[in-house]
């Protein structure tokens, strides 16, 4: 669910990528991970299927959750 952007590259690791909104990679707890957003099964139920068959295929795996955004300190 990214774009490879060559020649795209700046000064930031990283930058020759483009995610998608719905599919968003992070780090939560120390363990790397993907969110994608449970809106892309009613928007695009083909790349649904398709996030959710690699994760299948590769053994991953799947948590359902609800993200709360950090408490503002």
């Amino acid at each position: 669910m990214s774009q490879f952007r060559p020649g795209g590259a700046s000064s930031a690791p990283g930058r020759h990528l483009g995610y998608s909104p719905w599919c968003v990679p992070t780090n939560m707890g120390g363990v790397k991970c993907v969110v994608v957003r449970e809106a892309l099964r009613e928007h695009e139920p083909m790349a649904w299927d398709f996030v959710m068959n690699f994760a299948r295929d590769n053994d991953l795996q799947v948590v359902d959750a609800c993200l709360l955004p950090d408490a503002a300190g």
